[in-house]
């Protein structure tokens, strides 16, 4: 037998072992797959911080209508049964007469809802003021919500992860030990809205923020 082929075929092996991203490779959704992309960090940097109960319970109905302004934003489950909305809340639109979205601000509080296109029922299932930033958002394989975002401590924006049971109200939250500053955590405008144009995009804003835009 000759022994190249398989030489060659362990070779290869090796290399892609050693190549193999240990964390982000294995996440099964795309959009957060994007997230810890644009901010260069991985699964594994989150460390579990907490996990506790939901303290408000908070619903009303809802009925999905084709004219939503925040519709495109929607993110939803495979049988779009499901939809969570990290937008309507606290982000502003306006649709200006040439059909573009336009942002004019946003409010200091943030809120997650899960909305059940079944029942017609939008209910919350996280809100935060100002030390947090909500991103991006997927439905987990095994039944949770997953939110990605930033929340702030007295060493800057330190990126955060909410897994969220939506059914038993509880929320577990996971933290990165790598700091940002509010000038870097962008990738609402830059990446899950880019559609959009934001009211700073026609500013010479200055280098120092106190709080994300």
């Amino acid at each position: 037998m000759n022994p190249k082929p398989l030489t060659t075929l362990l070779i290869c092996i090796l290399i892609l072992a050693g190549c193999k991203r240990t964390d982000n490779g294995d996440w099964p959704d795309e959009r957060m797959q994007s997230w810890f992309s644009y901010y260069d960090i991985t699964l594994n940097d989150l460390k579990k911080e907490s996990k506790h109960d939901i303290p408000y319970r908070v619903s009303s109905t809802f009925t999905l209508c084709d004219d939503d302004i925040y519709l495109p934003f929607y993110i939803f489950n495979n049988d779009s049964t499901f939809a969570i909305d990290i937008d309507s809340y606290h982000l502003v639109l306006e649709k200006l007469e040439d059909g573009t979205l336009f942002s004019p601000g946003r409010e200091v509080d943030w809120e997650v809802a899960l909305i059940d296109l079944r029942e017609n029922v939008r209910k919350r299932i996280l809100f935060c003021g100002t030390p947090c930033v909500f991103e991006e958002a997927a439905f987990h394989p095994k039944g949770n919500i997953v939110v990605a975002g930033f929340i702030e401590n007295k060493d800057g924006f330190l990126p955060a992860m909410w897994s969220v049971d939506p059914d038993q109200y509880t929320v577990s939250l996971s933290i990165a030990a790598r700091s940002f500053n509010a000038r870097e955590i962008d990738y609402i405008s830059q990446e899950r809205l880019k559609d959009v144009r934001f009211w700073f995009e026609d500013y010479e804003l200055p280098d120092q923020l106190d709080i994300p835009l």
